[in-house]
């Protein structure tokens, strides 16, 4: 896993507290001179490689959402009763992040997204999960990985796509046995090591003076 933490931390900065273990670690994993995460309803904007144009992602909650509440390491969240949509701070260059964070069974286990692109582009639900952005030939331009998520047993959930009326559409296919809560999409870089390993609650940055904050080897658990 690539050290891209070059900030000191307060842990206690921000109105909202985090004990969760796993999203204290993509929380925690900030890059330095962020600029302020921006408001969900700025939407998430992929673009085509090619430059032939751009698919803009927008959870169709955004607009209802109000200014927020700071949260550690930079982070916003976004308080919906039974669940909260957090964004992160990230380094610029690897787009906006936005996670799903449901606290109950109550939680609603589907959530839309609307979709922009250029007129005659299409979504496509591929085999493995992900989603193929097919520009006005039929070629895939843009790709949107599978979803995927942990509940608070560090155990991984059942997320999938469905593509309706136009709309993005994440289901939650949360069991009885699932246990609560739920990180939907959580950053990979931040909680996965090199060697493909999901780091657990053995593992916390090591806050440090100075404006670095070192790589302690984690112990952690298979995924």
């Amino acid at each position: 896993m690539a050290d891209r933490r070059r900030r000191t931390f307060d842990s206690r900065d921000g109105d909202a507290e985090v004990v969760e273990p796993l999203l204290r670690a993509v929380l925690s994993y900030a890059p330095r001179d962020e600029t302020p995460t921006p408001h969900p309803s700025e939407g998430i904007t992929l673009r085509a490689e090619n430059g032939s144009g751009c698919i803009r992602l927008e959870l169709a909650i955004a607009g209802d959402l109000g200014t927020g509440i700071p949260g550690p390491f930079g982070s916003r969240f976004y308080e919906c009763g039974s669940y909260e949509v957090i964004v992160p701070q990230r380094d610029p260059h690897d787009g906006a992040l936005l996670m799903i964070h449901l606290l109950a069974p109550q939680a609603p286990h589907r959530f839309e997204f609307t979709t922009s692109m250029p007129a005659l582009w299409s979504l496509q639900l591929e085999h493995d999960g992900s989603v193929s952005v097919l520009d006005e030939v039929g070629s895939a331009v843009i790709f949107i990985g599978r979803p995927w998520a942990f509940d608070g047993d560090l155990q991984p959930v059942h997320v999938y796509y469905t593509i309706e009326n136009g709309l993005l559409v994440q289901n939650v296919g949360a069991t009885v046995d699932t246990g609560y809560p739920i990180l939907i999409d959580p950053d990979p870089d931040a909680i996965i090591t090199g060697d493909g390993r999901l780091v657990t609650e053995a593992w916390t940055p090591r806050l440090v003076g100075g404006g670095v904050v070192e790589d302690m080897p984690p112990n952690s658990l298979s995924s």
